[in-house]
């Protein structure tokens, strides 16, 4: 279930906007990126669905043929990527920002093989107690938390009119970030984890409370949904750290404890990390639609009129109740780690969540094939007349 959330939904939709992104912010594509980001969607739903499958039968075998998948799948990626970011683009604290999550995924997916090559009984050598614990912290603090962050320095204040982060602290959090967790990897340095740990999250409040800070001073004050999602993301970004503490410096090893860490979990992966990508793609979605439909239009700009506009993409009420129900599936699989008689409650209002997500982005999908297509007519037949 874990790595359905990760690589299934958070990875494929965080792979997918870099490749808006990227333009946006350096003027500049993501080399051979229609081939790139046909080969990586392939590779990676079919990789995560082996991997998955592996898991839940506990027929470890299959990762011989989910690992060569996903490898090959991130090699590609991170190859296509890596070549335009070492080179000088443009993009300021937002590229400092993603080239380090771009380590960071690299780093995640070396220690998933050898974890998954421990399982095939391919790897004899034994592993760091604690890897499995490094492979969630470069997966979650690394590669999500600070692409999230190197997006947001981007799209918070362009899309939400807010002031801009202050560059000392955009380079400073997210280096701070990758440098604290390079220590926590390096098995000499043991003895420094209860000073380390500590300024780990220290970092990780600061950069969400000073997020939460930011949006109080946006200048549009209209109703926003996705504003809603990324408070709800920050909001939970500090549970998680605060959790966390609270597990590793009080009572480790205690039922409690092993409830609470699957709290932690929820907290970051679903609270956090799925609040903001479902606040995203209440603007991306509206977004590409719109800018792919100016692109039919571009043979006769009179059509341009024709085009629904960003709210009838995503209806705002559309919205608020994708809103709601994140909500409700966010308290309900939280309480249901604490309490595991409602994990089937929590089950039924997380497949509810995604169900409206999966309508919201069918909907959309047809309002822009059903448009595209009375464009492709308009066009056609402006074209004959004009020939006659």
């Amino acid at each position: 279930v874990t790595h359905l959330f990760t690589l299934g939904f958070m990875v494929m939709i965080m792979i997918g906007a870099l490749f808006q992104v990227i333009p946006v912010i350096t003027g500049e594509s993501i080399p051979y990126g229609q081939a790139v980001a046909t080969i990586v969607h392939l590779l990676l739903g079919a990789g995560t669905v082996l991997l998955v499958a592996g898991f839940a039968t506990q027929y470890y075998q299959l990762f011989w043929y989910a690992l060569p998948l996903l490898v090959l799948c991130f090699i590609s990626f991170l190859t296509a990527l890596g070549s335009l970011l070492i080179r000088g683009v443009r993009g300021g604290d937002s590229i400092f920002c993603i080239r380090l999550a771009a380590l960071c995924l690299l780093t995640t997916i070396v220690i998933g093989v050898l974890r998954a090559a421990q399982y095939t009984w391919v790897l004899d050598f034994p592993l760091q107690s604690n890897i499995t614990y490094l492979h969630m912290a470069w997966g979650l603090l690394g590669w999500a938390l600070l692409l999230v962050m190197g997006v947001g320095y981007q799209v918070i204040p362009m899309f939400h009119i807010t002031p801009n982060y202050p560059s000392p602290l955009a380079r400073a959090l997210p280096g701070l970030v990758f440098s604290l967790l390079l220590m926590l990897s390096v098995p000499a340095l043991q003895a420094l984890w209860s000073g380390i740990i500590p300024l780990l999250l220290a970092v990780i409040v600061t950069y969400a409370s000073y997020s939460l800070w930011l949006l109080t001073q946006r200048k549009r004050k209209i109703v926003d949904i996705t504003v809603d999602f990324w408070r709800l993301a920050m909001v939970n970004l500090i549970l998680a750290a605060l959790l966390f503490a609270a597990v590793y410096f009080s009572a480790p090893g205690t039922p409690l404890s092993a409830r609470l860490n699957i709290a932690i979990g929820v907290v970051a992966i679903y609270g956090f990390a799925c609040s903001v990508i479902m606040g995203m793609l209440q603007k991306i979605i509206p977004f590409l639609i719109y800018m792919h439909l100016q692109k039919h239009c571009i043979e006769n700009f009179e059509l341009l009129k024709t085009l629904p506009h960003m709210k009838m993409i995503i209806p705002v009420p559309r919205s608020k109740w994708q809103f709601r129900l994140h909500c409700i599936a966010l308290g309900l699989l939280s309480l249901a780690s604490l309490q595991p008689l409602l994990t089937m409650i929590a089950a039924v209002a997380v497949a509810l969540d995604f169900c409206w997500l999966g309508f919201t982005v069918a909907m959309a999908s047809r309002l822009y094939q059903q448009t595209a297509a009375k464009i492709a007519v308009e066009t056609t037949g402006r074209q004959e007349i004009s020939s006659n």
